[in-house]
């Protein structure tokens, strides 16, 4: 069944805390990948068609790509494609641009074997420096990210 990666996905709600207690040291996407809240992909990203930076937060990276440490570190690139590659065929068939796009994957997560669907968020955003950039989120994150953008 699908709803397998529900409750994965809904871990989120306590990374979202540790990501709430830090937020306010963090301002940039610089202080956040220098914090370890945010993984930078934007290399893998470029390879595949997508030339803006984008960042995967760390509780998507520990509960989705790692699947909690279930994956060996070899696959976390392939993983990570996978994810990229979902989201560029979703902005590819979007007739809209909005800041906020909700896009599924599929990925196994051990000892299941069957791809479970997952729905992930990327919010559009620009830091200080007005570089546009991608952050890849679960769903629980979104308001964290989105929040500091609107003050």
């Amino acid at each position: 069944s699908l709803s397998g990666a529900l409750p994965i996905l809904d871990a989120g709600d306590q990374a979202a805390g540790q990501i709430e207690a830090s937020q306010q040291l963090v301002g940039t996407r610089e202080e956040a990948i220098q914090a370890g809240l945010l993984i930078d992909v934007s290399p893998l990203a470029r390879s595949l068609g997508l030339p803006l930076l984008v960042g995967v937060t760390k509780p998507l990276w520990d509960l989705v790509i790692t699947a909690s440490q279930a994956v060996p570190d070899e696959q976390h690139e392939s993983r990570m494609r996978d994810l990229l590659m979902a989201l560029r065929l979703r902005l590819a068939t979007s007739r809209t641009t909005i800041p906020l796009i909700e896009f599924p994957a599929l990925l196994t997560f051990p000892p299941e074997t069957i791809p479970q669907l997952c729905v992930l968020h990327a919010v559009a955003h620009g830091d200080p420096s007005n570089v546009p950039s991608l952050t890849l989120a679960l769903r629980d994150e979104v308001s964290l990210i989105i929040s500091p953008l609107n003050n």
